[in-house]
């Protein structure tokens, strides 16, 4: 995987997260949401210990680049899920929820939407001629109808299967959203709801560091 401008300032700033990749922060800015927060959509390996991203295509959907856990960043190396990255910011929301519909083989969870994780949204950054640079001849880069494409920098925390949270129909339409459990979900969650996601991923493990150590064994594999 290659990171840009590896020739120019890097730094890090830890906010008890796991940064493993130094990223360049020119051009990126410090960014305050309200504290609602916004769905984006993972497609998760069937086969880790940990539901990370489908990096080695198992769904036959692609080879998905994103969450990047190793840079806390979403957006910056695919723009799988700009649209929906450009809406929470245009919603300015503070937290993006990692979703995934699970298709593995644990007989618990098949079938179920499972919310794997959340990003505190620190640092942003329209990352469009980056694409236009790496992407253009892709053979459907969506993105050229868009005028921007926002990547999302700050805080990452991953669960475990076990520990993730089961978003069903019925806790949507308790909190008073329309639409199911399911993708797409485009839902932009109010600050009571996001505040109930975030305070129940805090009470689990934090398993970020698993996460990433998964991607790089597959990165060596590769």
């Amino acid at each position: 995987m290659e990171y840009p401008n590896k020739s120019r300032k890097y730094f890090t700033i830890f906010l008890n997260m796991t940064i493993r990749t130094q990223i360049n922060f020119d051009g990126w800015q410090d960014y305050r949401g309200n504290p609602g927060g916004a769905i984006i959509y993972t497609e998760t390996s069937h086969h880790s210990l940990v539901p990370v991203r489908d990096q080695l295509n198992e769904n036959g959907n692609g080879s998905f680049l994103d969450p990047n856990y190793e840079t806390g960043t979403v957006g910056l190396f695919a723009y799988t899920n700009t649209k929906d990255i450009n809406r929470a910011i245009r919603n300015k929301v503070r937290y993006l929820f990692f979703g995934t519909r699970y298709e593995g083989s644990n007989a618990e969870y098949k079938n179920k939407y499972l919310i794997i994780g959340y990003q505190r949204i620190d640092k942003v950054k329209d990352v469009r001629s980056l694409h236009l640079q790496q992407h253009l001849n892709d053979q459907n880069p969506t993105f050229l109808t868009l005028d921007c494409c926002m990547a999302a920098w700050g805080q990452m925390y991953f669960v475990s299967f076990e520990d993730s949270y089961i978003l069903t129909d019925e806790i949507l339409h308790d909190w008073g959203y329309s639409g199911r459990a399911a993708r797409p979900l485009r839902t932009i969650f109010k600050e009571e709801h996001a505040k109930i996601l975030v305070e129940y991923f805090d009470s689990k493990a934090n398993l970020t560091d698993e996460y990433i150590d998964t991607i790089l064994e597959y990165n060596e594999e590769e």
